[in-house]
Formats: C-alpha cells, sequence, structure tokens
C-alpha cells in the first residue's frame, strides 16, 4: 500500500506541475506569410512635341542703329515744317526725340544736318550725321516732288545704315505747309552750316535712351500727328535718279572707315546663312516682331502614348487582435509611377479606448502640393486642423500599420503633419 501511494503522490505531483504549466505558459503566435499587394495603373503620357527655332537669332539684331532713327517720324517732321531749316530743327530737338542715332558710339547722339539741291520738280535733302571733325555720313535722301497739283514725298535710307531699298513713302491727310512754301518763286534752297562741335544754340546733344523708350516717344509723336495718316514701304524709288541730284554734297567718311559695320555684313550675310531674306531695315523690322510673338510648335504625334506600371508592396498581417479597445484603419491610395505627378490621397483612422476618433487626410496634388487635414471628434465636440506643404518630389505610398495585442497599450505620435502614427504596445 505504501508503494501505491507514493506512486499515486508522485504521479499527482507530475500532473499537477503539468496542468501549472498549461496555465502560466504565454501562448506564442505564430508567423504569418507575407501578404502582397499588386497595384497596376495605366498612365497616358502626352505626345512628344517638337519646337522650332529659327537659327537667325534676332535677339542679337534688334538694337541694329538702324531702329534708333525712325524714317516714318523722319516723313511726318517733314509734313508739318514750314522749311528746311524748321524740319533740321524738329528731328534734332529732345522734344520729339525723333533722332536717336549714335553711329560713332561716343555716348552722345549724333547732330542730323541737312543739305537741299534741286532739280526741276524734285527737291532733295540730303540727311547727314555729324560723326568727328571733318567726318560725315550719309543717313537718309528725303525726294519731295512738287507740281501744281501734288506734293509727292519718299524718304530712302541710306544702303550702309538701312540695306538695301528700304523706301518709306508717307500717305497724307492734310496740305502740308511745304506745298505752299516750294510753289514761291524766291524760293533758295536750305544748306546746314553745322558740323561737329559747332551745333545750334538749341541743340544740347542729349544721351541716347534705351530702344524701347525711343519707340514710344516715336509711337506717340505719330500718333497725335495730324499731317502724315500713315506711311507705304515701296520696293522701288519714285525718282531714280536722286542720287545723281546729292552726288556732290554726299558724305561716307564712316563708311570708308569701317565697312564692316554696313548693312550687309551686320545683318543680311548672316540671315542668308541661316535661310533668312534679309535686304533691308523694313525685313528686319518684321522678323524682330515675328520673333517676340511667334511660338512654332508642331505635334510630332497626334495620339498618345499608353503604358501599364505594377508595383508590388509586402505588409505583414497582425498577429492577434488588439485588446485594449482602440481600433486602427488606415487606406492608402498608391500614386502612378510616371514622369507626371498624379493626384494621391491617404486617410488614416483611429478609435482610442476613451471614444474619441482621429481621421487624418493627406492629399497630395499634381502640382506636389500635400494638404494635410486633421479631425478630431468625440462625443458633442469637433476639431479640425489642415496644413499645407509642397512636396519636391514623388511621394511614395505608405505600408499599413500593424497593431499587437498584449496588456496595456501605448500611443506614439509625431508632432509633424504629414508623417504616419505607430502603435507600441508594451507588456
Amino acid at each position: 500500500m505504501k508503494k501505491i501511494a507514493l506512486l499515486a503522490l508522485v504521479g499527482l505531483s507530475m500532473t499537477s506541475c503539468w496542468v501549472a504549466r498549461i496555465y502560466t505558459e504565454v501562448p506564442t503566435a505564430k508567423p504569418v506569410a507575407p501578404v502582397q499587394t499588386v497595384y497596376t495603373t495605366q498612365v497616358t503620357t502626352p505626345s512628344p512635341k517638337v519646337t522650332t527655332v529659327s537659327t537667325f537669332t534676332v535677339t542679337n539684331y534688334n538694337t541694329d542703329p538702324c531702329f534708333y532713327l525712325d524714317l516714318n517720324a523722319v516723313a511726318a517732321a517733314f509734313a508739318e515744317s514750314r522749311s528746311v531749316k524748321e524740319f533740321e530743327q524738329i528731328i534734332n530737338s529732345s522734344r520729339y526725340m525723333i533722332n536717336n542715332l549714335d553711329l560713332n558710339h561716343d555716348g552722345w547722339i549724333d547732330y542730323l544736318r541737312v543739305i537741299e539741291t534741286y532739280r526741276g520738280s524734285y527737291h532733295a535733302l540730303l540727311i547727314q550725321a555729324c560723326l568727328a571733325p571733318g567726318m560725315f555720313q550719309d543717313v537718309a535722301t528725303l525726294i519731295a516732288e512738287h507740281r501744281p497739283d501734288v506734293l509727292y514725298v519718299e524718304v530712302i535710307g541710306d544702303r550702309y545704315l538701312y540695306g538695301y531699298n528700304y523706301i518709306v513713302r508717307p500717305v497724307f491727310v492734310k496740305r502740308p505747309p511745304m506745298w505752299d512754301v516750294y510753289g514761291r518763286s524766291n524760293y533758295a534752297c536750305w544748306s546746314s552750316p553745322y558740323y561737329y562741335g559747332s551745333f545750334p544754340s538749341y541743340y544740347t546733344q542729349p544721351k541716347p535712351i534705351y530702344l524701347n523708350h525711343y519707340q514710344a516717344y516715336v509711337n506717340t509723336y505719330m500718333t497725335n500727328h495730324h499731317y502724315c495718316h500713315h506711311c507705304d514701304y515701296p520696293q522701288q524709288p519714285h525718282y531714280s535718279g536722286y542720287t545723281e541730284i546729292t552726288k556732290s554734297n554726299s558724305r561716307n567718311d564712316y563708311q570708308v572707315a569701317y565697312p564692316d559695320k554696313s548693312f550687309e555684313r551686320r545683318v543680311t550675310s548672316a540671315a542668308s546663312q541661316s535661310g533668312v531674306s534679309v535686304r533691308n531695315a523694313g525685313q528686319l523690322r518684321t522678323e524682330v516682331e515675328k520673333s517676340s510673338t511667334r511660338a512654332t510648335t508642331t505635334t510630332a504625334s497626334q495620339s498618345g502614348s499608353t503604358r501599364s506600371t505594377t508595383t508590388t508592396s509586402q505588409s505583414t498581417a497582425s498577429s492577434s487582435t488588439s485588446q485594449s479597445g482602440s481600433t486602427r484603419s488606415t487606406t492608402t491610395t498608391k500614386p502612378a509611377t510616371s514622369s507626371t505627378r498624379q493626384p494621391s490621397t491617404s486617410v488614416n483612422t483611429r478609435v482610442n479606448k476613451s471614444g474619441t476618433t482621429r481621421t487624418t487626410v493627406k492629399t497630395t496634388d499634381e502640382t506636389g502640393r500635400t494638404t494635410t487635414v486633421k479631425r478630431e471628434s468625440s462625443s458633442g465636440s469637433t476639431r479640425s486642423t489642415s496644413t499645407s506643404t509642397r512636396s519636391t518630389s514623388t511621394s511614395a505610398s505608405q505600408n499599413s500599420g500593424s497593431s499587437r495585442s498584449s496588456q496595456g497599450t501605448k500611443t506614439e505620435s509625431s508632432p509633424r503633419s504629414g508623417q504616419r502614427e505607430r502603435s507600441t504596445t508594451r507588456q
């Protein structure tokens, strides 16, 4: 009996130890295989575009000297003048700012003198720039044909400065005073007595102004003009013998000293190499205006190309359910992987043990601007906070959070907007 009781006692003790181990041992969660989530997105890219740029860079020529003496304003000044002497005064006056030419680049506007000759019914006004002592350069020639019933005027730019056959023909809407002046029997031609270093008292020799300011002066002068309606640009001069009239007074000292600064050397040769035809200042002005307003863009393909992007991400499932009473759910929309940023939205909702619900909505638009809206609601009260930031790179998708179960739950949240919250469980 003693042996039986001893065996029973040993067996009972071993059974109690085995039962105690069963109830005191903490169950261990088995590892769960990772879950793969596949995102498949169709991305449509715009058609490639080819931009055609002219090889003739007109930006190098928009400050050409031919732009600093507008022959349209010269023709309008002649239309309102009552004598050739007054005409010379008007084109050199700083009040109207018709002349802004500085050929010798000395920092001062060149004085323009006028020498008049005539043959029959044709009057030729030769306009010359005074550049240095004994140095003059022909700038333009104004031809006026006077008959009892008509006054025909043309301003022809010198080839050295304006290129080949740059002609301005004003159209009058009012009888110019020079019509009656040329009809006088005792009319005497004007020959300017001024030269470099000996200027009239009214001339202050101002400094050149910027091209856009000069054009504003000229446009204002032409707008307020009462004689000249507009100007035509013929291809050939009305009177081809004007060179014979002005031959005795013509001076091209600057052209002889600097032959490489002619219009053909400055513009025409460079334009011909690039396939653009520019023979005079009128065509150059047209090219400059085109370059400032033209945007030649051709579409290489009419239909857009479509590509498929597949992204696989892994997330580990939770081993057990949280017993603390707090629930957390995360919904993430991953943006498409493409050269163009796509909008994305991330919603993070968390319900605490106390019954407070916190929702974080993070939205990224196409421009990369990220907007974060936080809402916290409890029984009877709701609080909302919005934060907007700008991201310089495409944001990656966020993996779904994991929760662990144990006794006691501690929550840590980052104070920065846009970062996800994480839950840490301690035993």
